[in-house]
């Protein structure tokens, strides 16, 4: 005896966001996810908190002035 085609389409699952990925792969997606995480997060605090790197305007650790006027004193 064959079910009906309503009990049959009923017992489809959804189409959701993972439908055709395998459970497998969920622990992949886990490291990567958290490795991601991370390397955005320690590239976040390096820009914002390393004191000599030069992403702004830092006149205290510029040499420009040093050189310039060395310069000068040459000519």
């Amino acid at each position: 005896m064959r079910g009906s085609r309503i009990l049959m389409q009923a017992a489809k699952k959804q189409g959701g966001f993972l439908s055709g990925v395998p459970l497998e792969m969920a622990p992949l997606f886990a490291a990567v996810s958290v490795a991601l995480g991370s390397a955005c997060f320690f590239t976040y605090r390096h820009l914002t908190r390393d004191k000599e790197l030069r992403l702004w305007k830092n006149p205290n650790l510029s040499n420009l002035d040093n050189v310039l006027d060395e310069d000068l004193r040459k000519n």
